[in-house]
Parts: C-alpha cells; sequence; structure tokens
C-alpha cells in the first residue's frame, strides 16, 4: 500500500453499510486518486458497491456505516446465531446495546456492529443514551474509535511517550478525544491536511476512511518476509526477535529461549509460554482440532470476551480448558494474551459469607459483577481474590489450589421440588423487584409484573417435574423481571425464539405468563432433562462443561447467574432449600440406571455422559456384599433408581 499524505483517521468495516445493497466495483472509481486504496479494501470486503454498480468514493460516511467498517476491518466480530441452538439468548453485546442506545433497535441492521464494538470498547455514544447511527461521523470521533480497536486488538501507545500534536487547529479538538488523535498521529495514520490544520469537526469521505484504515491495518497485521515470529512480550508491546518459515520452528526456539515469550503471525500472538485466552467475537469450542462436529456432546458456544484457560495452540487452533473441559478454538476468534500483558482477570470474592464472582472484560479493561451466586467456600479469606475455571476449584493467585467446593443450586438437578409455595414465591416477586418507580424500557413501574405467577410455577413443578424455584429464576433472568418489551407486548418470558439480531421481531408471542412457563417446561423437559433430549448434559444449570448451559445459551456464566438468583430467593425465604439433598456425581458413560440393586434386570434408562449430578436417596447393600445408591430418577418416567457404587463420587457443595 503506498504512504498517503491526506489523513484524517479511522476504523474500519463494511461500508455496504445499507442492507444487502452491494454489487461488483464500478466505473465511477476508475481513475480517482484513490482508486487502489479502495479496491484494496474491496479485496478485503471491507468496502463493496451499490445495487446500481456505483462505488461512490466521495460519498460521506455515517457513524452507524463508520462502527461496522471498524468491527469488520479489525476482525472484532460479532455475535452470531448458531444453527444448533433451539432458542437464542441475548449476548452481552446486544444486551449493552439496548441498554445504552434508545435510537439503535433491534431490528435494524447496525445493530449487531454497534453492539459488537461496544463489547470491544471502541464506542460508547452520548451522554443522553443514544448513539446517533445516522449523522456523519466526524475526522476527531473517528480517531478515537480507531486509537480504541487499536487497543483492543493489543496495540497498545503510552501517549506521554509520543510527540504533541502540532496542527494549527489543535486546540478545537475536544479534550476527550486529544489523546487518540495524538496517538494515530505518532503512528501516522492521520497526517493533517496540506494546510497543516486537522479539521476535527468536518465529515470524512469514502476515500479518506480507505487510507486510514488500511494504515491501520498496517499496525494490526503488519507485512512480514517471513510468516512467524518469535517475539518478546512486555506489558504494552510485543518485540520481534526473529522470523520462521514455520509455526513448529518458531514455537522450539521460543520454548529453548528465555529471551522471548510468545508466537506471532502478522501481531497476532499464536503461542505463548503463559497466559490466558478470551474471545473476541462468538466462538464454538470443538472436541478435535479439526474443528468440526463429532459425537461428542461437548461442544458449547461462548460470546466475545469470554476468558478460557490456555493449554497449547498450532498456527490455527487453540487448545483450552473451558469449564474443566478440554477442547479447540479457531485462533481467528480468539485471542491468546500472555501473563506480561494482562490487565486483569475474572475472579471470584468473599461478601459476608457469600461469594461473588467479578468478570473482566479484556476489551474494556473492566470489571462487572454477576451478584452474589452462592455461598462462599469455608476456606475463603475475605479481601482475597480466588480464580477458577468451573466454579468449583478454586486457586488463589499463585496458583495454589484453595478449595473445591461446588455450588448447590449450580449442581441439583432440577427435576427436585421446591420447598416454598406459589404465595412465597410470589412474596419474594412483590418484595424483592428492584424497578419500582424506576422507567424500563419506556415504562414506569409501580407494580411487580410477575406477581401471581408463583401458582404457574408451582403448577408446572407438579405436572412436569420442573423445580417451581428454578422456573422463577431462570424467568426471572430471562425478561429483566418480566420488564422486558418481549414479556410485556410478547408475554414471553424465557427469550425462546429470540435471535440475535433480530430479538424482538422473532421472539415468540403467548396468550398469557402462564402460558409462556408452561411451552418452557414443556421444552426445558423434552431437550435439556430426559436423557433421551437432543442436549442432555445432565438435569442441572450447571456450566460450560455439564449441564443446561453447555447448549442453552451462549453466557459462559448463564447456569451460575440463575442459580444465584436460586440462591438469592432461597435466603430471603428462609433458606429452605439449599443443601436439602445429598449430590453425588457420575464418573463414567455410558452409565446404566437399574430398578434395584442387581443387574438382574434391563436398565431403566441409560446416561451416555459422564460427571453427571444426582440425588441420592440412600445407600444399601446387595446380596453380592456390593455398595448400591438409590438416586432420584434422571428418566422422569420413575421416581427412583439403583446404581453401582462404583460409578458415584459424592460433590462437595459449600456448605
Amino acid at each position: 500500500m503506498k504512504k498517503l499524505l491526506l489523513g484524517f483517521l479511522a476504523v474500519l468495516l463494511a461500508l455496504s453499510v445499507f442492507t444487502e445493497e452491494t454489487a461488483k466495483a464500478a466505473d465511477d472509481l476508475t481513475g480517482h486518486a484513490y482508486e487502489d486504496e479502495i479496491r484494496e479494501l474491496m479485496e478485503l470486503g471491507i468496502i463493496e458497491g451499490y445495487n446500481d454498480g456505483t462505488i461512490r468514493p466521495n460519498k460521506e460516511v455515517t457513524r452507524a456505516e463508520f462502527a461496522k467498517m471498524v468491527v469488520q476491518s479489525f476482525e472484532l466480530g460479532t455475535a452470531a446465531e448458531s444453527a444448533s441452538i433451539e432458542n437464542a439468548v441475548f449476548t452481552a453485546a446486544a444486551t449493552a446495546a439496548t441498554l445504552n442506545f434508545k435510537d439503535v433497535l433491534p431490528e435494524k441492521w447496525y445493530y449487531n456492529p454497534i453492539a459488537a464494538a461496544v463489547d470491544a470498547g471502541i464506542i460508547k455514544g452520548y451522554p443522553d443514551n443514544t448513539f446517533k447511527p445516522d449523522e456523519l461521523i466526524n475526522r476527531e470521533q473517528m480517531s478515537t474509535m480507531v486509537s480504541r480497536a487499536l487497543t483492543a486488538k493489543g496495540i497498545v501507545i503510552n501517549v506521554s511517550e509520543t510527540q504533541a500534536l502540532g496542527f494549527t487547529d489543535t486546540s478545537t479538538i475536544r479534550n476527550e478525544h486529544k489523546d487518540h488523535v495524538r496517538i494515530l498521529s505518532h503512528l501516522g495514520i492521520v497526517t493533517g491536511n496540506k494546510d497543516n490544520s486537522f479539521r476535527p469537526k468536518d465529515s470524512s469521505k469514502r476515500w479518506m476512511v480507505a487510507v486510514v484504515m488500511l494504515r491501520a491495518r498496517d499496525e494490526v497485521f503488519p507485512p512480514q518476509n517471513l510468516e512467524f515470529q518469535a517475539s518478546a512480550v512486555a506489558a504494552d508491546k510485543t518485540t520481534v526477535v526473529k522470523h520462521f518459515d514455520t509455526f513448529a520452528q518458531a514455537k522450539e526456539y521460543v520454548q529453548n529461549n528465555t529471551k522471548v515469550q510468545a508466537v506471532e503471525r502478522s501481531n497476532q500472538i499464536l503461542w505463548m509460554k503463559q497466559g490466558i485466552v478470551t474471545t473476541n467475537a462468538f466462538t464454538e469450542v470443538y472436541p478435535t482440532d479439526s474443528l468440526k462436529p463429532s459425537t461428542s456432546t461437548f461442544r458449547p458456544y461462548v460470546p466475545a470476551n469470554t476468558e478460557m484457560k490456555f493449554i497449547d495452540s498450532t498456527a490455527t487452533t487453540v487448545k483450552v480448558e473451558l469449564a474443566g473441559k478440554v477442547g479447540y478454538v479457531s485462533s481467528k476468534v480468539v485471542r491468546v494474551i500472555p501473563q506480561q500483558m494482562q490487565k486483569g482477570q475474572s475472579y471470584y470474592e468473599v461478601y459476608g459469607s457469600s461469594l461473588v464472582h467479578k468478570i473482566f472484560n479484556h476489551s474494556t479493561g473492566s470489571y462487572a459483577s454477576t451478584g452474589i451466586v452462592g455461598k462462599a467456600p469455608k476456606e475463603f479469606v475475605s479481601g482475597m481474590k480466588y480464580y477458577s475455571w468451573d466454579g468449583a476449584t478454586f486457586t488463589n493467585a499463585s496458583g495454589a489450589k484453595v478449595a473445591e467446593s461446588y455450588q448447590y443450586f449450580n449442581m441439583l438437578p432440577l427435576h427436585t421440588e421446591t420447598n416454598y409455595t406459589a404465595e412465597e414465591l410470589d412474596k419474594y416477586l412483590q418484595d424483592k423487584f428492584p424497578y419500582y418507580n424506576q422507567t424500563v424500557n419506556g415504562k414506569k413501574w409501580t407494580v411487580s409484573p410477575l406477581v401471581g405467577a408463583g401458582k404457574f410455577f408451582k403448577e408446572m413443578e407438579a405436572t412436569h417435574k420442573i423445580n417451581a424455584l428454578y422456573l422463577l429464576s431462570h424467568a426471572i433472568h430471562e425478561s429483566q423481571w418480566g420488564t422486558s418489551k418481549i414479556a410485556q407486548d410478547k408475554f414471553n418470558l424465557f427469550g425462546y425464539g429470540a435471535v440475535d439480531g433480530d430479538a424482538y421481531n422473532r421472539a415468540y408471542a403467548y396468550l398469557s405468563f402462564r402460558e409462556s412457563i408452561e411451552d418452557a417446561a414443556i421444552r426445558i423437559n423434552k431437550g435439556y432433562q430426559s436423557p433421551t433430549g437432543s442436549y442432555y448434559n445432565g438435569s442441572i444449570l450447571g456450566n460450560k462443561g455439564i449441564g443446561m448451559n453447555v447448549r442453552y445459551a451462549s453466557d459462559a456464566f448463564w447456569g451460575e447467574k440463575i442459580a444465584g438468583h436460586m440462591f438469592r430467593t432461597d435466603q430471603f425465604l428462609g433458606s429452605k432449600d439449599v443443601n436439602q439433598h445429598k449430590l453425588g456425581y457420575t464418573t463414567t458413560s455410558p452409565l446404566n440406571f437399574r430398578k434395584d440393586p442387581s443387574t438382574s434386570f434391563a436398565s431403566l434408562y441409560t446416561l451416555k455422559t459422564s460427571e453427571v449430578p444426582v440425588v441420592i436417596h440412600t445407600e444399601t447393600t446387595a446380596a453380592s456384599g456390593s455398595l448400591w445408591y438409590e438416586v432420584a430418577s434422571e428418566d422422569k418416567a420413575y421416581t427412583k433408581a439403583y446404581v453401582h457404587g462404583n460409578y458415584i463420587k459424592m460433590m462437595p457443595v459449600v456448605q
């Protein structure tokens, strides 16, 4: 790419921006001063033509168009819909966009790109909670978005070490944009106009955006003579030490050299000695490094900014641990972050006697809390941070194991019954409703909309053998206590049909809350809580390794969050449910469950998944002298079943 004298700044993304109106390159680009640059972006799929055959290189760019370009150009990715998901839930990115920008609606073409840009920490919008997608983007705004995108891709510049801006109109740049303009000027991405002005409030045309975009891409994906690099890693940058033809050569060099810590390709870290992995797009985790589905049930999916444990990698795949299970992901959809570059990491801490989870966003550098998720293990000390990949095995900052303690409601088989009545459940819905006298989704709430649904949750518990406390908690989580537009307009409490990118329009409509609750009970029963169900991984909430969370929702902590609702409800109503059942888990698969403590009869049902939690009723000794357990049946056609004691271990639950 030839260097250009005129510069503005910018970020990237497919500027076909409006719907699918794209076509082949047109004659209006031929002979343009920046034809080569625009055609290069067209080859990358970042800029496309219009249906009438034009490219319109001099057309001005809107804020929504530019947000789309940024996400696509930096390959930040967006949440995607998986065909294997029976009912997609809202991603963190989509939720953020919905809450922050009242003028960015799910049905608009720019909803997903803006949501992805928010999730990556690139855009924040205006103080009145608008984004103004149709306004033309000005140059100082573009500079800030490009600078943040570079940060999201791991390119961090200390502004204090750069030269002060020398534009004749520097004083007209808003303070919140000056550092970002200064960083891009330092990198040569923006160079000002011929008269040495910057004109921060001016809009930019497509050819201008192309110039800045290609310069920024050179920082993220720099050209190299050899494909792979062995690099030294510092807190804010990597330094290439040696180039190699193959990944294997570069990896071997790093493994045997204390001065380098990572293998890179085009400024992307592929392998490291120590660190963590975080997703930068919707990601499926596969059972093998071929990244193809298999008969294995372990193929969960997660949204952007999900942390995973790094195990190993190749030039194209990364071997990770997610919720205690090992899998493989494409290196294109994750960031491999060496320990030296980590700005933070998700952790657990004690709050009183309870456990709180703090989740770190590696794009924005900020923490968010899921709230109280259960009881704190007795080994925990106030003020200390504890780390866990599965929510049960905890280590301290030095990596030493501190405790192995599972949260009861997270591991409780959901065919159990709650001890609470419909009236008690309604009392919780009434007393703990968090939005009294607040405006949520365009309505001021003076009453709790779910009050009265207690009898429906209990009805489904009796009819379908699904825990009413769980159903209540699930509904609270998915419908924002019944205040979501889907809940209010369509009586949809569980998000069924609401796919990413078109949640409201695609969501199913019901005639009442009761009908929504019943439909959810039937679907969950059939797909997730029957040993023969398509998505069965144990009838628990679980995580991305076991339970409903493996395939029900993309959020890696969906199960933990709903279990947290159950725990908080139980605490408020008198702690009648917590630790009422003795829990164990299976140690092998396939595993037969029988009608009595013997193998004299055919099995009642077979579990094809290992490590499935079960409710243990009693122990018994068979005529042969061997130990058997009577357990609550996972197949709801039976109330109990028996399993040989060799294949059950007790689950260490937080007491």
